[in-house]
């Protein structure tokens, strides 16, 4: 039998991640971050033109550690580190140098670990195929504002607001709309990255308020891309709470474009805590305070 744990080809590809100014607006405790999403877009430019897999079925990604933004860089070294296995999955790095001290040590810092599949972009199986019931979760919602979510929850610059109109919540969920963003320059094979990104805002915010904890992404278990998001366009965005691990919260997501067509799912989306100092939310948020 063929042993499909060993790959048949690797390859590692330099990269050099563009920083346009609008990525500063994404920070984390007072360093800009480059989004998730965007270090999955740019590893997907870069994936070998022979490989057949299809980028928009991806599965087991995590995203160990943040790579943070040198505001006065114009770009960050990286490496695209590709895996070719015989039954055509692909596993994809991203990594990048980090000095030690006094420039002693040098080692890679690994940002993505994400599972290309094979084959081509199919349907979504499963009730998260189904077009939307209701615009949010069953339950009398809990609504937060565009302004008090972005000026007081997630707080980031311009050109990361784009959960609009505020969100509706309650125990099993969330429901808002989101945007595609301005810089249709920004879209890759992935379509634009905002929207999911925005989803991630959503799930975000859920999680201060029902576990009394501010958590970021930190991988998911499979996303499927069936109509590539696009800039300066509108979604519904869905976000189910599903059962979670410890200090992990789970959620499922869906984007649905303006004629309730499912365009994107991603299932068990995992958050949690991230550095050494814990969050704790504004008390108006928390369900118990």
């Amino acid at each position: 039998m063929e042993n499909l744990s060993t790959p048949v080809e690797k390859i590692a590809i330099p990269l050099a991640i563009p920083l346009p100014a609008y990525l500063c607006d994404h920070h984390i405790g007072g360093l800009a971050v480059l989004p998730a999403v965007e270090a999955l877009q740019n590893v997907a430019r870069s994936k070998p033109a022979a490989w057949g897999g299809d980028l928009c079925r991806q599965e087991r990604a995590v995203f160990p550690h943040l790579l943070i933004i040198d505001p006065g860089a114009g770009e960050i070294p990286a490496l695209h580190e590709h895996a070719l296995y015989a039954d055509g999955r692909c596993l994809s790095r991203l990594t990048t140098l980090r000095s030690g001290r006094r420039r002693k040590l040098n080692r890679r810092m690994e940002h993505v670990n994400i599972w290309f599949m094979p084959g081509k972009q199919g349907a979504v199986d499963g009730p998260e195929a189904e077009p939307p019931a209701k615009d949010f979760p069953p339950g009398k919602p809990f609504v937060v504002s565009e302004q008090r979510l972005y000026d007081e929850l997630v707080p980031f610059g311009p050109a990361y607001r784009n959960v609009k109109g505020g969100i509706m919540m309650t125990q099993d969920g969330v429901a808002a709309t989101v945007y595609g963003g301005d810089f249709p320059g920004a879209e890759g094979p992935l379509g634009s990255s905002f929207p999911l990104d925005a989803a991630m805002h959503v799930a975000c915010v859920w999680g201060q308020r029902y576990r009394n904890r501010v958590v970021f992404p930190v991988g998911f278990d499979r996303r499927d891309i069936l109509i590539p998001t696009r800039a300066e366009k509108i979604y519904l965005c869905h976000v189910k709470a599903i059962p979670g691990d410890g200090a992990v919260l789970r959620f499922d997501v869906r984007l649905y474009d303006r004629d309730r067509r499912l365009v994107e799912a991603v299932r068990g989306l995992m958050m949690r805590d991230i550095g050494g100092e814990k969050q704790i939310p504004p008390a108006w948020i928390r369900e118990v305070a």
